[in-house]
C-alpha cells in the first residue's frame, strides 16, 4: 500500500510529495521544495529516488538536499541540451548553487517500484516537453499538467497547447475515482477526485 504525504510551500503555492510504501518504508520524493519545513525529518526517509515531474526551477529547488543520497529522475524529453542549459541556469539563480545532476531516463513505458507496489509513468507533455504524471490505482500525481482549478501554462518555452490538450484528454480517460495530487495549490485547491474536476477541464479544452 502506498501513502501520499503532501508538502505545501506557500511562496510558490508549490505542492511536493513523499510517496511511501507502508510495508518497506521506501519512498519517492516528488518535486522537492528548497525547504521541507519542520514537519518533515529528511533523515528518517528511506528515499529510493527523487522524481521531477518537469524541470522548471520551482519543482527542482530541493534536488540538492538529496545529492549523493538518491538518484534524481526526470523524463527523457526534459534532457535536451538547450533545455538543460536553461533550466540549470534558472535553478542556479533560484538556489544560488549549481544544481545536482538529473538522470533523464524516465519514459512512457517506465514502471517504478516501491516495495511490492508499482507506479506507472505517464508522459503528459504540454506544460513542458517532458512533463510527466505518476499513476497507480486510485492516485495521480500530476505536476503542472492539471490542477484542482485549471491547467498548466503553455505560453512558456517548451509549452504546447496542442500537446497539453491531448495529455488532458488522456487523463480524463482514467477512472473518475482517481485522486489527483497537483503541483500547485492555485485557487486554494490541494486535491480532488478526477470526477470533481472533469467538468471544468472539459470546459477549458473547449476554450483552448
Amino acid at each position: 500500500m502506498l501513502t501520499v504525504r503532501q508538502i505545501a510551500t506557500p511562496g510558490f503555492a508549490l505542492l511536493s510529495y513523499v510517496v511511501t510504501d507502508a510495508e518497506s518504508g521506501e519512498c519517492f520524493v516528488v518535486d522537492p521544495p528548497g525547504d521541507f519545513g519542520p514537519d518533515v525529518d529528511l533523515s528518517t526517509l528511506n528515499v529510493k529516488a527523487v522524481i521531477n515531474t518537469h524541470t522548471h526551477p520551482d519543482h527542482t529547488m530541493g534536488n540538492g538536499l538529496f545529492s549523493g543520497r538518491a538518484p534524481i529522475l526526470a523524463h527523457e524529453e526534459e534532457g535536451g541540451l538547450f533545455r538543460r542549459i536553461v533550466t540549470s541556469s534558472l535553478a542556479a539563480v533560484f538556489t544560488v548553487s549549481i544544481p545536482p545532476k538529473i538522470s533523464f531516463t524516465l519514459t512512457e513505458n517506465t514502471v517504478l517500484s516501491l516495495g511490492s507496489s508499482h507506479i506507472q509513468v505517464l508522459h503528459t507533455p504540454g506544460h513542458s516537453p517532458g512533463s510527466l504524471c505518476l499513476f497507480w490505482p486510485g492516485h495521480l500525481v500530476c505536476g503542472d499538467t492539471i490542477f484542482v482549478q485549471g491547467i498548466g501554462r503553455t505560453d512558456i518555452p517548451g509549452g504546447s497547447t496542442g500537446a497539453i490538450r491531448k495529455s488532458i484528454e488522456r487523463l480524463l480517460r482514467l477512472p473518475g475515482s482517481t485522486r489527483i495530487w497537483p503541483g500547485h495549490s492555485y485557487g486554494g485547491g490541494y486535491t480532488a477526485l478526477l470526477d470533481e474536476v472533469a467538468p471544468s477541464l472539459r470546459g477549458i479544452l473547449r476554450a483552448i
